[in-house]
């Protein structure tokens, strides 16, 4: 079938087709309403969709936003980013372009070459975990924005979860049922941000309490799955002074935590109680007791980041952030806190 044209749409209802592209380009102030009505009748009943190339080079803007990503896209928990994204693109009349780039730094280099010469209007660089990403540099002065990941230029919006403040949180919550001895259970030295924010917000509340920097407890080596975090927990509660209490680095570490407790024999939440972090998709609802954690708060970041990339290109009015904004991590409560045995 051919395609339908905007001479098509003109000869069905009688106008020029100068007429039929300033109605379907909204630029109609002049133009009657009955016109109006009739030329976008027409439109709907032939089929007719714009031609994006040809209004592309009218108005130099693709209307399409080239989202360069690690291992994001390929990893089913942080798919809320992708559709927050997604959701304010949808609806400003946007396209995103995903290309994932396996975390291969040629890969990104060829990634971003590829969609410049796309000609995308903008860049979203985003990463699986908050980390800095050097992707200024690339982007060849094109407007981009971090999501999830922490820019080389200062000065550009990026958007990453709050991971001190909810650490701090999380501890507050522990010490408000009167936990006095608290653990971390944190991850081995990476790249990541999160990791040291994580920790640093574990000590300040401790600190604030009056109870010292606290114990964190830090594997050697990185390991898949939840053993990891088992092995440290084992050693921690089979100690005399056993933590009452302990604050995962994520869900998944807090499942080793629920391992090594059912080990030794102990109830969560009657002999510890545990909070993780992430709310992970089938991990933390999943737990028995279901787990108290902080939620990621993946869905809003992608829509604060595709916001202010729209900003900056002048489709959304108001200025876009400088710099790093960080994203509360709400508290998602469920059923493995509670006083320590002492207090019950």
């Amino acid at each position: 079938m051919a395609r339908v044209r905007l001479k098509d749409v003109a000869a069905a209802c009688g106008v020029s087709p100068a007429t039929v592209s300033l109605v379907l380009n909204e630029a109609s102030d002049r133009i009657p309403a009955t016109t109006i009505a009739r030329v976008r009748a027409a439109a709907d009943e032939l089929g007719y969709t714009p031609n994006t190339v040809a209004r592309s080079l009218r108005t130099r803007r693709t209307h399409t936003i080239g989202a360069v990503t690690d291992t994001l896209i390929t990893t089913a928990s942080s798919a809320p980013m992708v559709q927050g994204a997604l959701d304010v693109a949808w609806r400003h009349d946007h396209l995103v372009l995903w290309l994932g780039t396996e975390d291969q730094p040629d890969h990104l280099r060829q990634a971003v070459a590829s969609l410049v010469a796309r000609q995308v209007d903008g860049f979203l660089v985003g990463a699986m975990y908050h980390r800095r990403l050097p992707f200024a540099s690339l982007t060849q002065g094109i407007p981009t924005v971090g999501l999830n990941a922490v820019s080389d230029d200062p000065a550009a919006p990026c958007f990453v979860p709050d991971d001190f403040g909810a650490a701090r949180a999380a501890v507050r919550l522990l010490l408000d049922h009167g936990h006095r001895r608290i653990a971390h259970i944190s991850e081995p030295v990476g790249d990541g941000l999160a990791r040291q924010l994580r920790v640093d917000g574990f000590r300040a509340a401790l600190t604030e309490a009056g109870l010292g920097e606290g114990r964190v407890l830090v594997p050697p080596h990185w390991h898949e799955g939840s053993g990891f975090a088992e092995e440290l927990a084992l050693r921690a509660l089979d100690a005399p002074d056993r933590p009452t209490a302990i604050f995962a680095f994520n869900d998944i570490a807090a499942t080793g935590v629920y391992h090594a407790a059912r080990r030794l024999g102990l109830s969560i939440p009657g002999d510890l109680s545990v909070v993780g972090f992430d709310d992970y998709v089938n991990v933390a609802s999943e737990l028995y007791p279901k787990l108290t954690t902080m939620a990621l708060p993946h869905r809003r970041m992608g829509q604060l980041a595709t916001e202010a990339l729209l900003a900056r290109l002048g489709v959304l009015d108001g200025e876009a952030p400088e710099g790093v904004t960080r994203v509360a991590c709400p508290p998602v409560v469920r059923d493995s806190i509670a006083p320590p045995p002492r207090d019950r």
